[in-house]
C-alpha cells in the first residue's frame, strides 16, 4: 500500500487532520483540488481566524471547493459586519462557533 498517497478504490483523496499533542494542537491539510481528470490545481484548505489575546479558530475544509470558498467568505463578512450578532469573534462558546459555520454552510 502507498501510505504517502492514500486512495479510495484507486482514486486519490485529499485530507484535513487535526490532532492534540502534549505540546499543543497541530493542523494539517493538503492543497490539492480536483475539478476533473485534467483540472488539478491547488487551493489553501486551512483558514485561521485569530483575535490576538482572545481566540484562535482553525477551519479545515474538504470536499466541494465552491462551497468551501463560500463558507469562508461568509464567515469573514460576518466578522466585518458591525450589526452581526453572531460571528466567530462574538461567539461565547464552541456551540455558537459551530452554529456560525453551520449557518454559513446553509
Amino acid at each position: 500500500p502507498n501510505i504517502l498517497r492514500p486512495s479510495f478504490q484507486g482514486l486519490p483523496v485529499t485530507y484535513c487532520v487535526g490532532t492534540l499533542l502534549e505540546e499543543g494542537l497541530v493542523f494539517l491539510s493538503d492543497s490539492r483540488t480536483n475539478a476533473g481528470v485534467d483540472a488539478i490545481s491547488t487551493f489553501r484548505k486551512m483558514t485561521v481566524f485569530e483575535r490576538p489575546g482572545d481566540r484562535v479558530l482553525v477551519l479545515l475544509t474538504a470536499g466541494n471547493l465552491a462551497i468551501s470558498q463560500s463558507v469562508v467568505s461568509l464567515l469573514r463578512e460576518q466578522l466585518d459586519a458591525p450589526e452581526s450578532h453572531l460571528s466567530l469573534y462574538a461567539a461565547q462558546n464552541m456551540y455558537e462557533v459551530a452554529r456560525c459555520v453551520g449557518d454559513a454552510v446553509r
